[in-house]
């Protein structure tokens, strides 16, 4: 439930809603975070560790290809000329 806003330095870059996910590529590699999120209005959030996570991918296979397709949509969005 509720609204957050992904945050790069200073700009909000993105603005997510219910039943989406953040903080997916840390939690595959273990490395820092590349944005922050900022709750704009209050929130219900499930919150999983590292290990658990892990664990999860491995015992339902239809949620890594989920993460999968998502993270190839940002790099995407990421390689499209700006303005387009």
């Amino acid at each position: 439930e509720g609204t957050a806003a992904v945050v790069i330095g200073n700009d909000a870059v993105a603005q997510l809603g219910p039943g989406r996910h953040f903080g997916e590529l840390a939690l595959l590699d273990g490395g820092p975070r590349t944005a922050n999120v900022e709750a704009l209005t209050p929130m219900r959030l499930l919150v999983i560790s590292r290990p658990a996570f892990l664990g999860l991918l491995d015992e339902h296979p239809g949620i890594a290809r989920r993460i999968m397709a998502t993270m190839a949509s940002l790099i995407r969005d990421l390689e499209r000329p700006v303005g387009e």
